[in-house]
C-alpha cells in the first residue's frame, strides 16, 4: 500500500493541473460514447476515451480530470461535492483514488 502512496499526489498535481483539453483526437462535442456519470449538486463527472472528466451541471465548464495511462472509471463525488473517488489500474492493479472535483 505505501508503494502507491506516492500516487495520490500525482494523481492531484494531474486534476489541478489540467485546465484545457491537451490531447488531439478528441472530440468533446462528440458525446455519444459518455459512460459512468456521477453527479452532485453542482457538477457531473464521466468516463469518456478512458478517462474522467467533469462538467457544471448545466453542462458547460467540461474538463479533463485524468490523462495518465490506463482506464480510469466508476467516478463517485463525496457528499459534498469536492471530491471525487474512481478507479484505475495503475501499476498492475486496479486501485481507488480520490481527487478533488
Amino acid at each position: 500500500m505505501k508503494e502507491r502512496l506516492y500516487l495520490i499526489p500525482f494523481v492531484l498535481i494531474l486534476i489541478i493541473a489540467m485546465p484545457v483539453f491537451l490531447v488531439a483526437g478528441i472530440d468533446i462535442n462528440d458525446t455519444k460514447l459518455l459512460s459512468q456519470p456521477a453527479i452532485s449538486k453542482t457538477h457531473i463527472a464521466f468516463a469518456y476515451a478512458g478517462d474522467l472528466w467533469v462538467a457544471n451541471i448545466d453542462g458547460k465548464g467540461v474538463r479533463r480530470l485524468t490523462t495518465a495511462p490506463g482506464l480510469e472509471s466508476n467516478p463517485v463525488f463525496s457528499q459534498d461535492g469536492r471530491l471525487l473517488a474512481f478507479s484505475a489500474p495503475y501499476d498492475g492493479n486496479t486501485d481507488v483514488l480520490c481527487g478533488s472535483s
